[in-house]
């Protein structure tokens, strides 16, 4: 199989740009756009998404993967590609951000972006040439992909665009191989602090982590959030823009918290503040 994949950075920038007008009969514009980026002809492709699939309606995701295969020259690569928050659209994506992303307490929408996943991986034609699977995703669509990759194991690059973190308490819950060994590290304790499991993602997803990186931009709101068990899985983090300029305030974390320690004013105001972030997360 060839060693460089079929879309590099720039292309995969382009057409996850292309997926916000979704990438349903959209074939001509992706051939344009590899024609004029690289001079060639494109491989034989097959776009799939997940509004054609039935996917998505009620949870709010969107998603879409686009199959190149040709087996004479050894090509057989699926890009999937994941969409971010759009509120304007579907207040579906809010929710998921408060109670998937934010507590870990629902599975909506990375249920459908595992399910979208599953009726992919069963159309892909069979083949001696390995499948090369890459992901791409922007905001929420970063979380998802990122989770996704996590969960299956099986992801070449995935690259996470001012994405939003991975929640390790929906980990436990999707992934039944990680969820016994919380178990055998722990045993079977009720309630594992996030930090605990965040420490043990750590671990268990050393091998998956390395191909995942992230990119951001300075001052972008999403990547300066925390909240009990988010976790940016990756080692590799490319920060853009100026790169002076102020983070964005981090909702999840009291502003002063440094100060609180030593001042009762601030650990009142501490307490107050957290408990108002956790009545957002779980209401």
């Amino acid at each position: 199989m060839n060693d460089k994949c079929i879309l590099d950075d720039s292309l995969r920038n382009k057409i996850t740009q292309l997926e916000y007008k979704n990438l349903s009969n959209k074939e001509k514009e992706i051939k344009e756009i590899y024609k004029k980026h690289t001079g060639r002809e494109i491989p034989n492709f097959e776009i799939y998404s997940s509004s054609e699939m039935g996917i998505g309606k009620k949870s709010g995701f969107d998603g879409a993967a686009i199959h190149f295969y040709d087996k004479q020259r050894n090509i057989n690569e699926v890009y999937y590609i994941f969409r971010g928050t759009e509120p304007s659209k579907d207040f579906g994506d809010v929710v998921y951000d408060a109670l998937g992303v934010g507590a870990g307490k629902n599975n909506a929408q990375i249920n459908d972006a595992v399910k979208m996943y599953k009726k992919v991986e069963a159309n892909l034609k069979g083949s001696n040439v390995k499948v090369k699977r890459y992901g791409d995703g922007h905001s929420l669509g970063g979380h998802l992909i990122v989770t996704l990759s996590l969960i299956t194991k099986n992801f070449t690059g995935v690259r996470g665009l001012n994405d939003a973190p991975v929640n390790v308490k929906q980990l436990v819950e999707l992934d039944q191989t990680f969820a016994r060994y919380v178990e055998h590290q722990v045993g079977r304790e009720n309630k594992i602090s996030a930090k605990r499991l965040t420490e043990l993602a750590n671990i268990y997803y050393e091998r998956q982590k390395a191909a995942i990186s992230h990119t951001w931009v300075k001052g972008e709101p999403m990547h300066a959030q925390s909240f009990p068990g988010s976790w940016y899985a990756g080692n590799k983090v490319t920060m853009l823009g100026d790169l002076d300029t102020e983070e964005m305030i981090n909702i999840g974390k009291y502003p002063f918290q440094k100060e609180a320690k030593w001042n009762p004013v601030y650990m009142i105001d501490q307490f107050r503040y957290n408990l108002g972030v956790k009545t957002i997360l779980v209401a």
